[in-house]
């Protein structure tokens, strides 16, 4: 398990496990990649420390890996693969949820398939695929969801397109309740974000309208454009009987929305991602291209709507939105700048900042980051118990720094510069250590 083979002693560790509701002091040993001890820590036994590589643990945090419910791959060669997972469990994600805007696109069972063989390395599998919801994720035609979901897809979105045509996503969310499967919607209507490709002069939306478009000369999407979509689908969710999952919940008018839904209808879940609940439409005052992502940074009143949200539990996940780009892509002028960001290794330390501003605990951030995507994908959740595998993460949430680029494997980062705390030290996947800078 480790270059002395010594069991691991991991001395006064905070214990948080969200499947289990625990939060203790305890003493734990990890003996061949088992779990061999764990107890609180005023029920200490007297050993030899001298048979361990002994860690003193105070201030750390030991629990399940992060599930990241929303990352973009790219593409499916080995480069990509092997600099994903790297970044990942460097940064304490243990799963990540593939999204199927990629090349190839994840739109058939074949692909699917050949992405699960390609990516569950010695019986670790880190990559958990989403199926197309339509061919070619044009929104036109529902593609193979039964042979998608035989094969191993996770759930179907169209991600980041938004299905417009209100039958097909009807279809779409019938066939997906067939299998048991989650939909997951992007909600933006295109025509108002001046989205649509009717012809090469179209306009395209570059970030929220309002006073701050008006004044950069940027061409807005207006905040309705994403709850319009909701209120239709989840009429079709209530029509369907479907799970209807919300990605990246931006406004205050769609929290308000899924706050009400949710009073009557228990398949209704949602998520938002660090840039909505940190960050507001002020960061593009210097059209810095960092700051184009898709939804747009909203106003500072959705910004804390979105925050408050994810206190009282309104959101119920929080995932990265992980879309690595080419820094060429976004050196360039704002409108011709690519949209999104990097998010997988700053997903800790970013969530972990709402410590400071809001009347949240770890074990809530937690169940945001662990628990709520495992129970909407319905992926097991390892056990952090004696004689179990050990299958964890161990992080310090409160260790402060400031973000750098630098320091990042992939970019870009709309969070350079800023002041951060949370920081993973080591991960560890059925037994065996896959990252550690505990003791280097």
């Amino acid at each position: 398990m480790h270059k002395n083979n010594k069991p691991i002693f991991l001395n006064n560790i905070r214990v948080i496990d969200p499947l289990q509701d625990i939060d203790e002091l305890m003493n734990v040993i990890i003996d061949n990649g088992i779990i061999s001890y764990i107890e609180k820590n005023n029920e200490k036994k007297e050993f030899d420390y001298k048979r361990f590589r002994y860690i003193d643990c105070s201030k750390k945090v030991l629990s399940p890996g992060i599930f990241d419910l929303r990352v973009y791959l790219n593409e499916t060669n080995n480069e990509s693969i092997s600099l994903l997972r790297n970044a990942a469990v460097k940064s304490g994600v243990l799963k990540m949820g593939i999204l199927p805007f990629q090349k190839p696109l994840l739109d058939n069972p074949i692909i699917i398939e050949h992405l699960i063989e390609k990516t569950n390395i010695n019986n670790n599998k880190i990559f958990f695929p989403y199926g197309g919801a339509t061919k070619e994720l044009k929104g036109k035609a529902i593609a193979e969801l039964g042979l998608m979901s035989n094969v191993g897809a996770i759930g179907f979105t169209d991600a980041p397109n938004c299905i417009q045509d209100s039958l097909v996503m009807r279809r779409v969310m019938s066939y997906a309740k067939m299998f048991n499967k989650p939909i997951l919607q992007n909600p933006e209507d295109k025509s108002l974000a001046g989205l649509t490709a009717s012809s090469s002069t179209t306009i395209q939306g570059e970030m929220n309208e309002g006073e701050i478009s008006t004044r950069l000369g940027l061409v807005g999407i207006p905040a309705c454009a994403e709850v319009i979509i909701v209120e239709r689908d989840l009429r079709l969710a209530e029509l369907t009987g479907a799970h209807y999952h919300i990605s990246n919940v931006s406004t205050k008018e769609t929290v308000e929305v899924i706050r009400k839904a949710k009073l009557k209808n228990k398949n209704i879940s949602c998520d938002t991602s660090p840039q909505y609940f940190s960050l507001n439409e002020l960061e593009l005052s210097t059209y810095d291209t960092s700051f184009k992502l898709s939804p747009p940074l909203r106003s500072e009143d959705d910004r804390m709507a979105v925050q408050n949200a994810i206190v009282d539990n309104t959101i119920d996940i929080i995932t990265s939105d992980h879309k690595s780009l080419s820094n060429d892509t976004k050196i360039l002028p704002f409108s011709s700048a690519s949209t999104g960001a990097s998010g997988i290794e700053t997903l800790l330390p970013m969530t972990m900042n709402l410590l400071n501003y809001s009347e949240i605990s770890i074990l809530e951030i937690l169940k945001k980051l662990i628990l709520n995507p495992s129970k909407l994908l319905n992926i097991e959740i390892p056990k952090i118990k004696l004689n179990e595998k050990a299958n964890f993460i161990i992080f310090d949430p409160y260790e402060q720094y400031i973000l750098n680029k630098k320091f990042l494997d992939t970019s870009p980062t709309p969070f350079h510069g800023r002041p951060v705390q949370g920081k993973n030290y080591m991960s560890i996947i059925d037994g065996e250590i896959i990252y550690d800078s505990l003791n280097l």
